[in-house]
């Protein structure tokens, strides 16, 4: 509606709210543009050779079933009335043979099915997986890991329908026809009594068609909500048992289970209600035809022998049309699924293009050049932060908590995107530069560290197929780890459980940072990773990272605590995102600044810790 500038002016309070849509993960190039049919069959079309040869297969399956109706009208229009013994034995050897054929082709076609099923399955997950291990940080952080799971399930529905559903379909069409014309060839008219019955089935399909899409989307969401749950609520089983909170973990798992129930209720009706209208429509036309077709008998019309096989090859015409209404769940499972999957799939990578690898030599100072960031569609978390973190020296970066001291570590290795200004590392911004070679040039312990599953040695050397054994036995020595390594039963080849939970929160902490040391990169940056140390073990790093200032590494450490970091050549202090002070520990406590005030809070535990 439009409206005039005086009532305008009239009712406007002044305030123009302005809305913009956050970014998200982009979608890649062209995404979008093929529907869920379209990708099912760039699924298809590589193994295309082999399930033609399935479709052949199975059609040649369905034909020599077929003999069945005509073996069925010889024994009763030839055989019995001649009393023709010698007609019965050729036809029951003929018999015998298109059966032991039909059994073999049969196992040949499921040979091939399997086979392709998991090739399909194996191209599926494993590009899902490769796909996923590629997107950007800020979709980790706004999916929960239950959805992203829930997808490699997405992926087996989408194989059950390519390869078997779809083969069975295309199969049950081709036998409607060839079924439909063979009672045409005995009886037109019984041919078009089983035709009338079409419009009843196509309206039942439809009828399913629209109860399975609704219920199916709902079934997968629901499902995807309660492993979401299960997954977050097993992680945090120990702050659930701290908190005495078991009672309210179940009560969320039983509202979502309760969810899920009602949706396969759902589905599970949907599904019934189509399978019984389509046996009901089969034994309908059933009782039709034989009622027709006894009555052409009766008029002369049609033998005895044609009847039964038209009764014979009815049923290879109603099991199909049943299987084509029953298997549109299936149908939709795959194309709800591929929605799904395909979703992800969609997403832009996180390096799209291939860029300038980072030369091995000595890198150059790590330069931060008016940097602004944010999360989202939130407000900045880092403002115009402009500092140099010279080649070979140890430069901290201290504040407040939420000051955006973890965030300017993560934008080094371009975890986040930047919202301004540019990170160079000597003459090379890092826009320009391969993920991979940045992320081998650039190390980082974050304040909690992963292991995975595995020995001590794997984790160690992680990503190294053939570790160099003195090389983690020197970054264990350097770090104080050796005589944890001598106490464990299998040294380094240990397993240390999930997520390492045979050590405890120090020892996996001194684990992650031998980690970055075996890997011997240019710039090394420790998030907050010695605040879990006790006073022993954070001088072994403070050694550590002595040594690698000497040989040439760069070192950036987010500390909090600002003792920890008092001897750094340069500490750089933010507040609320910005670049507030800088300088080496002397000179800012000279000042009457941020720096000076936080070291005047934690003094008191300063002189304890000294004490």
């Amino acid at each position: 509606a439009v409206v005039a500038r005086p009532e305008l002016a009239r009712r406007w309070t002044g305030v123009l709210l302005l809305l913009s849509p956050a970014p998200e993960p982009a979608p890649a190039a062209g995404a979008g543009a093929a529907t869920p049919v379209r990708r099912l069959w760039e699924l298809v079309r590589p193994h295309r050779t082999v399930m033609l040869r399935a479709l052949a297969g199975a059609l040649a399956y369905t034909l020599l079933g077929l003999a069945t109706a005509v073996y069925v009208q010889v024994v009763v229009d030839h055989v019995l009335p001649g009393e023709n013994r010698n007609l019965l034995d050729v036809a029951t050897i003929a018999m015998v043979g298109l059966v032991a054929a039909q059994a073999y082709v049969g196992a040949a076609k499921g040979l091939l099915v399997l086979r392709t099923g998991q090739r399909i399955d194996a191209q599926l997950v494993t590009g899902y997986y490769a796909h996923l291990m590629r997107l950007p940080q800020r979709f980790f952080d706004t999916m929960r890991v239950g959805e992203v799971t829930s997808r490699v399930g997405d992926a087996v529905k989408i194989r059950a329908f390519v390869n078997d559903a779809a083969l069975d379909l295309a199969v049950s069409a081709l036998v409607v026809l060839l079924a439909g014309a063979m009672i045409a060839v005995h009886s037109p008219r019984l041919a078009l009594v089983a035709a009338g019955a079409a419009p009843l089935f196509w309206a039942l399909y439809r009828l399913a068609n629209a109860l399975n899409r609704r219920h199916q989307r709902a079934l997968m969401e629901r499902g995807a909500e309660l492993e979401s749950h299960l997954v977050e609520s097993v992680t945090a089983a120990g702050t659930i048992r701290r908190f005495g909170i078991e009672w309210l973990a179940e009560l969320r798992t039983e509202t979502r289970l309760v969810r899920l129930l009602r949706a396969v209720s759902a589905s599970a009706t949907a599904a019934l209600l189509s399978a019984a209208g389509a046996e009901l429509l089969s034994r309908l036309l059933t009782v039709a035809l034989l009622w027709v077709g006894a009555g052409l008998v009766l008029d002369h019309a049609l033998s005895p022998g044609a009847l039964m096989s038209c009764y014979a090859l009815l049923g290879y015409l109603t099991p199909p049309l049943a299987r084509l209404i029953t298997m549109n769940r299936v149908a939709q499972d795959a194309l709800i699924a591929a929605d799904r999957l395909f979703e992800i799939m969609d997403l832009e990578r996180e390096e799209a293009r291939p860029g300038v690898a980072l030369a091995s030599a000595p890198v150059g100072d790590l330069r931060f050049e008016g940097v602004s960031a944010r999360y989202g569609g939130r407000a900045r978390v880092l403002h115009d932060v402009t500092f140099v973190a010279p080649r070979a020296t140890l430069t901290a970066i201290v504040g407040a908590s939420g000051s955006g001291k973890s965030t300017l570590a993560a934008l080094v290795q371009r975890i986040y995107p930047l919202d301004g200004g540019r990170v160079r590392i000597g003459d090379h911004d890092i826009a320009d530069l391969s993920l991979s070679s940045l992320r081998r040039a650039v190390g980082v312990v974050p304040q909690r560290a992963d292991l995975l599953t595995g020995t001590l040695l794997e984790n160690l050397a992680l990503g190294d197929p053939e570790p160099d054994v003195r090389r983690v036995v020197d970054a264990c020595r350097l770090l104080g780890l050796d005589g944890l390594v001598a106490g464990l039963p299998h040294g380094l080849h240990t397993h240390v459980g999930e997520q390492g939970a045979t050590l405890s929160g120090g020892e996996r902490q001194r684990v992650a940072i031998a980690r970055a040391l075996y890997h011997r990169p240019e710039i090394l940056i420790l998030d907050e990773a010695t605040a879990a140390l006790d006073s022993i073990a954070e001088q072994h790093v403070q050694r550590a990272v002595r040594e690698l200032t000497r040989a040439g590494t760069t070192v950036l450490v987010v500390a909090h605590r600002l003792g920890a970091v008092a001897h750094a050549d340069n500490i750089v202090v933010l507040d609320a995102g910005r670049l507030v002070e800088q300088g080496t520990h002397g000179e800012l406590l000279r000042r009457d600044g941020v720096y000076r005030r936080l070291w005047a809070h934690q003094l008191p535990p300063v002189l304890g810790e000294a004490a």
